[in-house]
């Protein structure tokens, strides 16, 4: 369930703080971190203390910068979206394959879940 503000509508945005953003964190989950794949890209899961999960994105490998800007903006939105549906305790990093410079938002996010759901995070 997401969380509710104070006016008690859903809080479905995407604070920083859900976000891995620093250079180690990203370092030690590539180290670290099982790794999944599917069509949608690679995912690299680590096991952490905090309560909430906590994911960043990346987009390396792909074409032309617009390119790799859909598809981390593919990736916000279904994680932004979904993010209360994902387990606790975790930290993920999500590659972008190239699947998702070309598809429609609706195939990236079954991709995605697809891929969250093989990983064993997606609660459902």
């Amino acid at each position: 369930m997401p969380n509710l503000d104070e006016k008690g509508k859903a809080d479905f945005s995407l604070p920083r703080s859900s976000r891995i953003r620093q250079n180690r964190d990203y370092r030690r989950i590539y180290r670290q971190g099982k790794r999944f794949s599917n069509r949608a890209g690679l995912l690299y899961l680590v096991k952490s203390r905090r309560s909430d999960v906590r994911i960043g994105f990346v987009a390396k490998k792909i074409g032309h910068a617009f390119a790799r800007n859909r598809a981390k903006r593919l990736m916000k939105e279904v994680y932004r979206l979904h993010r209360h549906e994902l387990s606790s305790h975790y930290e993920a990093i999500l590659l972008a394959s190239p699947f998702l410079t070309g598809s429609s938002y609706k195939e990236a996010e079954k991709a995605i879940l697809a891929l969250w759901r093989k990983a064993g995070i997606l609660e459902q």
